[in-house]
C-alpha cells in the first residue's frame, strides 16, 4: 500500500490523465514522480504502460522489466509486460510470462485475455479458444471476449458455436464494432450476403473504426458485394482497403529487399542461368525427399494440402520458412552465387541437414512423408535444385488472371512478399516475376515435378491424386478424396480456409472474367503467362 501522500496524489492526477486519453500530461507527471522516486514501481508500470501507448514497445518494457523487478508476482504488472512483449514480437516471453502469473493467480481473467491474444498470434486457434472460454467463465459480461471468441470459433468453421458467441456479446454491447464484424463474416459464412452487407454498411457510415477495421470492413464488404453479383462496387471496395492498408504499412527497407523481393527474384534468374551454364546440378533419385508444394498464393496449394496430408503417412508443414539458411547464404550475400556454384557435396549436406531440422521442428508428428507446403518456395527453385538434387516437388497452377484476381481481393497479413498485392499491376509484375523463374527453373534444371492444374483437381481429383500420391512413393488410400472429414475442427492458417472447408466447386474458376474491365490495365502483362500455361 502507498502511504506517502505526494506519490500517492502523482499516481491519482496520472491515471485521471490517463482515463481522460490525455497520455502526454499522465506520462509528464509519471516522470516527475519518477524524478524524486526512481524505483516507485506503480509510477514506473504506468509510463510503461503510456510508451506502449504513444507506440514506442521497447521502452515500454524496458520500464515494465523495472516495476517488475521491483514488484515480483504482481499480475496487473506481469499483464502489461507480456502485453509490452507481445508488441515487440517476443511471443514465447509473453507466453512465458502469462503462464507464470496464471499458475499463481488462476483467477486473474486480464492474464487470461492476453495469453488468448498471444495464442491467436501464434497461430494456436484452439489454444486461443480455450483462453477466451477461461476469460468468460471468470467475468460472462465481458463483450469483446465474447466476439473474440465468435471470430475464431468462425475460423474452425463452428458457426453455430459462433453465432451464439457474437448473439451474446451483441446483447452485452450492441454497438460494438468487434462484435458487428463478426456478426457480418458469419452471416457471410451461412449465405445471408446481404444482411452481411447492410450490417457492414452500417459500420462504415457509423465512422467510429480505426484504419485496421475498416480495412477488414471494406474488404468484407466487397465480399458480400461480389456474392450479391456487384462486381465493379466490389472491386470498388477492394481498391480502397488496398489503399488504405498501404498507407498503414510499415514494411522497412531491409525487409523489403529480402529474399521474397523482386530484386531477390532478379539474383535468383542469374544464378539459374549460372547453375545451367556450368551443368552444376543432376537429378538424384532419393526416396526421402525432400517434397515440396508450391506454386503461387491463390493457386490452390492449400487445397491440394489438405488432400494429400489426409493420407494417413503424410505430415504437412504448412507455411514455414524452412530455407532461412539458403536465404542467408545465397541470396542475400554479394557472393552468394559464386559460394552456390563451388559448392562441395560435404557442404551440401550441412544444408540438407540443417533443412531437415527446421523441418522437424516445424511439427510433432511424423510420418513417412513430410510435404513443405509454402507457395512462394517456387522462388527458391534453383536454390532447391542444387542442395536438394533429390527433391520432388508438386507445381500447382491455376489460370493467371483468377490468380491475381484473388491476390488482389485476399485479405493477408502483410510482409514483404504480400504487400505486392495491394496495387493490381504490382500483383501482376510480381507473380510473371515469380512464375518465369518457378517454370524457367524447372524447364531447365533436372528438378522431378508433376504439375497440377487446379482446375482440373477441382474437376476431376482422383486420378490426379493417385499420381500423386504414386509420386510421393506411397500405396493410394482413400483417405484423400475424404479430406474434408480429416480437416474438420482443424486449423488452416492461411486466407484458404473459408474455401478449403467447403465442398468442392468451380464457382471460382473463370471468376475474372466478371472483372475482365477491371483487370483490363493487366491483361497485357498476363498475356505471356496466360499462353505459356495453356490458359488461352
Amino acid at each position: 500500500m502507498i502511504r506517502d501522500g505526494p506519490i500517492q496524489d502523482g499516481l491519482r492526477k496520472a491515471g485521471e490523465h490517463l482515463r481522460a486519453g490525455e497520455h502526454a500530461e499522465a506520462a509528464r507527471v509519471c516522470r516527475i514522480l519518477l524524478n524524486a522516486h526512481p524505483d516507485q514501481p506503480q509510477a514506473l508500470g504506468l509510463l510503461g504502460v503510456l510508451e506502449g501507448i504513444a507506440g514506442h514497445p521497447q521502452t515500454a518494457k524496458d520500464y515494465l522489466l523495472r516495476a517488475n523487478e521491483l514488484r515480483p508476482g504482481d499480475p496487473n504488472l506481469i499483464n502489461n509486460l507480456a502485453l509490452a512483449c507481445l508488441k515487440t514480437g517476443d511471443l514465447a516471453d509473453a507466453e512465458k510470462r502469462l503462464r507464470d502469473c496464471l499458475k499463481r493467480h488462476p483467477g486473474f481473467a486480464p492474464a487470461w485475455y492476453t495469453l488468448a491474444v498471444v495464442k491467436r498470434r501464434q497461430g494456436d486457434i484452439h489454444a486461443a479458444v480455450a483462453a477466451y472460454e477461461r476469460v468468460l467463465s471468470l467475468d460472462p459480461e465481458q463483450a469483446e471476449a465474447w466476439a473474440n471468441l465468435a471470430q475464431l470459433r468462425e475460423r474452425l468453421n463452428q458457426l453455430q458455436l459462433a453465432s451464439e458467441a457474437v448473439e451474446r456479446s451483441l446483447s452485452l454491447d450492441p454497438s460494438s464494432p468487434m462484435a458487428r464484424m463478426a456478426a457480418a463474416q458469419i452471416d457471410g459464412r451461412m449465405g445471408q450476403h446481404d444482411s452481411a452487407r447492410q450490417r457492414l454498411e452500417a459500420l462504415l457510415s457509423d465512422g467510429h473504426l480505426g484504419p485496421t477495421n475498416e480495412v477488414i470492413v471494406r474488404s468484407r464488404l466487397a465480399d458480400s458485394l461480389d456474392a450479391l453479383g456487384q462486381p465493379s462496387a466490389a472491386f470498388a471496395q477492394y481498391s480502397a482497403a488496398n489503399r488504405l492498408q498501404a498507407e498503414s504499412f510499415d514494411g522497412d527497407r531491409e525487409t523489403m529487399q529480402g529474399p521474397y523481393s523482386l530484386d531477390a527474384i532478379h539474383r535468383l534468374a542469374r544464378i539459374l542461368d549460372d547453375l545451367v551454364e556450368t551443368a552444376a546440378t543432376g537429378r538424384q533419385d532419393d526416396p526421402s525427399g525432400p517434397f515440396f508444394l508450391m506454386g503461387f498464393p491463390r493457386s490452390g496449394t492449400t487445397l491440394l494440402d489438405r488432400m494429400l496430408s489426409a493420407h494417413p503417412e503424410v505430415i504437412s508443414v504448412e507455411e514455414q520458412e524452412t530455407l532461412i539458411d539458403a536465404h542467408r547464404d545465397f541470396v542475400m550475400t554479394p557472393s552468394g552465387a559464386e559460394r552456390l556454384r563451388s559448392l562441395s557435396e560435404s557442404q551440401r549436406r550441412i544444408y540438407l541437414e540443417a533443412y531437415r531440422r527446421r523441418l522437424a521442428d516445424a511439427t510433432a508428428e511424423t510420418g513417412r512423408i513430410t510435404l513443405d507446403k509454402l507457395p512462394l518456395h517456387t522462388i527458391f527453385l534453383p536454390l532447391i535444385a542444387r542442395l536438394f538434387p533429390g527433391a520432388r516437388v508438386i507445381f500447382v497452377v491455376r489460370d493467371p488472371r483468377d490468380v491475381c484476381l484473388s491476390c488482389f481481393t485476399q485479405r493477408f497479413e502483410l510482409n514483404a512478399a504480400m504487400a505486392h498485392f495491394l496495387d493490381l499491376e504490382t500483383t501482376a509484375r510480381y507473380y510473371r516475376a515469380v512464375m518465369d523463374l518457378g517454370l524457367d527453373s524447372i524447364e531447365r534444371l533436372s528438378i522431378d515435378t508433376r504439375q497440377v492444374r487446379y482446375e482440373e483437381l477441382v474437376a476431376n481429383p482422383e486420378p490426379i491424386l493417385r499420381e500423386l500420391i504414386a509420386f510421393l512413393g506411397l500405396p493410394w488410400d482413400p483417405a484423400v478424396l475424404n479430406y474434408r472429414s480429416h480437416i474438420r475442427g482443424s486449423r488452416i492458417d492461411t486466407p484458404s480456409y473459408r474455401q478449403v472447408y467447403r465442398p468442392l466447386y468451380s464457382s471460382s474458376i473463370g471468376r475474372w472474367r466478371r472483372y475482365a474491365k477491371e483487370l483490363d490495365p493487366i491483361q497485357a502483362l498476363l498475356a505471356p503467362a496466360v499462353s505459356r500455361l495453356g490458359y488461352d
